[in-house]
């Protein structure tokens, strides 16, 4: 289950669209209850490879150093041994490039990310960085906490970013809906892959650590 809350506590633009000079202040909080202990939902969460897959309208995610990242589905990795999960999930002070496509108010838009993991220490991440494109241009905060639930974990996700550029002009509310869809979408996609984890693929797995 996913609880999504768009921050109405910040200033409001003035009367009228903003003009695309100006930014807009907005602030996302995303919250979801998994049916999964934290640990593997942790792993899930740190690893770009999956992130990439269920995120949606992710078209690319990886590191701006270019570094091998280890291959295989998420079940492979959460059945593979430590030193392999390290190797493929996010640490502190690494920057990641995505390109990420969403509809505003039913108009397409494209945005490239760059952010930085400035933490990751279990129960919490944090990530800051900078996105951009012919639409928008905006610095952006982000912090992501687990909590242990009976029979599973709870994650809450919350971002704040001053948005500037056309799409700035759809509007704080447009905006912040838009954040909160593809996130809340990408959490019930993650949240249906690990329950999937304990079937026919996660014995494969565990019996083959060559199979990806």
């Amino acid at each position: 289950m996913t609880e999504v809350t768009a921050a109405i506590t910040l200033t409001r633009p003035a009367a009228g669209s903003p003009r695309v000079s100006e930014s807009v202040p907005t602030a996302v909080t995303v919250e979801h209850t998994f049916a999964v202990a934290p640990e593997p939902v942790w792993v899930a969460l740190s690893d770009p490879v999956t992130t990439r897959e269920l995120l949606p309208g992710c078209t690319a995610l990886a590191p701006a150093a270019a570094r091998d990242i280890p291959s295989g589905s998420l079940a492979h990795l959460l059945a593979t041994d430590a030193e392999t999960r390290d190797a493929r999930t996010v640490t502190p002070g690494e920057r990641y490039e995505a390109v990420i496509g969403a509809d505003v108010r039913d108009v397409g838009v494209e945005i490239d990310v760059d952010v930085a993991i400035t933490e990751r220490d279990y129960p919490g991440m944090a990530i800051e960085g900078d996105i951009g494109g012919d639409d928008v241009n905006a610095a952006m905060e982000a912090t992501l906490t687990l909590n242990d639930r009976e029979g599973g974990c709870h994650v809450t996700w919350r971002a704040e970013a001053n948005v500037g550029g056309r799409l700035a002009t759809y509007g704080r509310r447009a905006v912040e809906s838009t954040v909160a869809r593809v996130a809340a979408d990408y959490f019930d996609a993650l949240g249906d892959r690990l329950a999937a984890r304990d079937g026919p693929e996660s014995e494969r797995a565990v019996k083959d650590p060559d199979w990806g």
